[in-house]
């Protein structure tokens, strides 16, 4: 007899929920960036880099949350975090944005652009009640559309609603195109927080297993703002790489700050993926600078902006002691491995 899958069961109950999740939206107007342009930066070895910052976001009103915090929380920390991408110059996209300036997007791709970023790569999220802090799956695609080979979309799961429409909106977005998706277990609201091993996520789980798509779990120092361990202990994302081997898990913000166990789980499942972003030049992180080279096909690169300048955090990236090889791996292919861009 052939073995039922978990969301096909749920099908089966009759309440998985249908509707779209791709609505009409009007887009900001951006120009000034061309969707064929190719930028690529210079090593300290004079070799020439291509980059795909796997995690940034844009200045738009939906990660409105995450720049003030840029504004206000990082920018005015009273104790120095001596890393020029986050305690140096404030980027003029968040300036312009702080100030509603409707140029602030055009400013964001220059940054792009002037740091030599072939592309980007942008989680959406959802926090209930928050739209500051909420970026759906259709507007992720509509960019991708308007910005193609430059933009690449991540779909944010919504956890506050039942797993059988969860599922159902997962399935749309993967036949819509995106390539991947985002869970945030610390920011559920319906029921509280919860963790990544809570088995009502399984079918989720197994849908991108099976399809081969990656699954970014939101850990780091604030992945619950209630609750600084939860999020990030790490045998917990063990105990689900044992029921989904194959699952292409990446650890948003690297696992921080179990770094010494994320390095492990990455160890022991060869398809789980480090994006340390912004730990990587924090405290800690040195441990993972430490290991890239190790574990030169699981780590990925990005900026995190915007908590992390776009060319700060490139130039601090480029000085590290990665041979050539493993150099193109982090900034660009293992991202395009990722993402399945061949």
């Amino acid at each position: 007899m052939n073995k039922v899958k978990r969301r096909d069961f749920l099908k089966l109950t009759g309440v998985a929920a249908a509707g779209s999740i791709i609505p009409g939206i009007t887009l900001a107007n951006s120009d000034l960036i061309s969707p064929a342009a190719k930028p690529e930066v210079k090593g300290k070895d004079g070799k020439t880099y291509k980059v795909i910052d796997y995690r940034c976001r844009p200045p738009l009103k939906q990660f409105g949350g995450l720049y003030k915090l840029r504004l206000t929380y990082i920018a005015q920390r009273p104790n120095v975090l001596a890393n020029p991408a986050t305690h140096g110059k404030l980027p003029e996209a968040v300036k312009m944005f702080g100030e509603d300036n409707p140029g602030a997007l055009d400013m964001w791709w220059k940054e792009i652009d002037d740091a030599g970023i072939e592309a980007v790569c942008v989680a959406g999220r959802f926090m209930l009640g928050q739209p500051e802090m909420s970026m759906d799956t259709g507007e992720l695609i509509e960019y991708e559309k308007k910005y193609p080979g430059r933009f690449y979309g991540i779909a944010p799961i919504n956890i506050d609603q039942s797993t059988p429409k969860a599922v159902d909106d997962l399935e749309k977005a993967i036949n819509a195109g995106i390539r991947g998706a985002t869970i945030e277990p610390g920011y559920r609201t319906v029921g509280g927080p919860t963790t990544i091993d809570d088995i009502a996520f399984y079918p989720l789980y197994e849908l991108l297993q099976d399809k081969g798509i990656l699954l970014q779990v939101q850990t780091g120092a604030f992945a619950d703002p209630n609750n600084f361990d939860l999020p990030n202990e790490i045998w917990r994302m063990d105990s689900v790489m044992k029921q989904f081997p194959k699952l292409r898990l990446v650890l948003g913000h690297g696992g921080y700050p179990r770094i010494t166990e994320a390095l492990g789980l990455a160890l022991k499942w060869p398809s789980v993926t480090i994006s340390s972003d912004v730990y990587t030049f924090w405290p800690g992180g040195q441990l993972y600078q430490q290991n890239i080279e190790l574990l030169q096909d699981q780590f990925v690169y990005g900026s995190a902006y915007p908590f992390g300048n776009f060319k700060e955090t490139l130039e601090q990236t480029l000085a590290l002691p990665l041979s050539e090889k493993v150099m193109e791996k982090y900034l660009y292919l293992n991202a395009r491995k990722l993402l399945n861009l061949g």
